[in-house]
């Protein structure tokens, strides 16, 4: 088949931590996918493998993103050196893999996320701030590699010289976004794991007045509340 017409793999990680056998469905890259779903011209052409939501052995893991022509992870405080070992280890298993990085533990800042990439020769990209519309373009535009054409995201060329694409205003209108419940995203994901107990988030709003040390929710330019009502 025609590389034109092969659809696109891409996968999904949030390690979670589990409360006996109860896990939180992974609702930040649930929403990115519902997002890219919604938006994209053609979402036949591509192949979404489910979450990976849990701690796992590396290669189980590996096997489960067999194939993915892109990866997202979203990293946060807890699960921020499980991402990397298995975002090390599936570069070294699919070296062909894009491994993009995105969420709390992605450095705003460019010179800390030029040197995050540096650090981390295994991830490909870093993407800071609100994900939906930078992960629908990285999709959009994999085929032919167009990076310069996505806001937001930071990388290496091949040269290893830095690049930062402008950072994109945030959504003003949570309500664009289609809830991952409600369009049934994670149904196979609940239909592979029977036994899981399931506890769900629910976004009402982005956005903080405050500037607490310990906290990402309002720094940089994410000051201003949006409400989704």
């Amino acid at each position: 088949m025609d590389d034109i017409r092969r659809k696109i793999k891409a996968g999904w990680v949030q390690i979670g931590e589990s409360f006996g056998n109860q896990y939180y469905l992974p609702y930040s890259v649930g929403i990115l996918e519902t997002y890219a779903r919604a938006y994209l011209g053609r979402p036949e052409d591509y192949d979404f493998i489910s979450p990976i939501y849990r701690r796992m052995p590396l290669s189980q893991a590996v096997e489960h993103l067999f194939g993915a022509r892109i990866v997202f992870f979203s990293a946060y405080l807890w699960n921020f050196r499980s991402s990397l070992s298995l975002a090390e280890g599936l570069k070294k298993a699919h070296p062909d893999a894009l491994i993009v990085f995105g969420g709390p533990q992605i450095p705003e800042k460019s010179g800390d996320l030029e040197a995050f990439l540096r650090r981390h020769p295994f991830i490909d990209m870093g993407c800071p701030g609100e994900g939906e519309i930078p992960v629908l373009k990285l999709l959009e535009h994999c085929r032919e590699q167009r990076w310069d054409l996505v806001p937001s995201v930071a990388y290496l060329d091949r040269r290893r010289n830095y690049i930062r694409n402008p950072m994109i205003e945030r959504i003003s209108d949570l309500n664009t976004i289609p809830s991952p419940y409600l369009t049934g995203t994670f149904d196979p994901l609940m239909a592979e794991n029977p036994d899981v107990t399931w506890s769900a988030m629910w976004e009402t709003n982005r956005g903080c007045p405050f500037s607490c040390a310990y906290c990402a929710w309002g720094s940089g330019n994410k000051k201003k509340v949006i409400n989704t009502i």
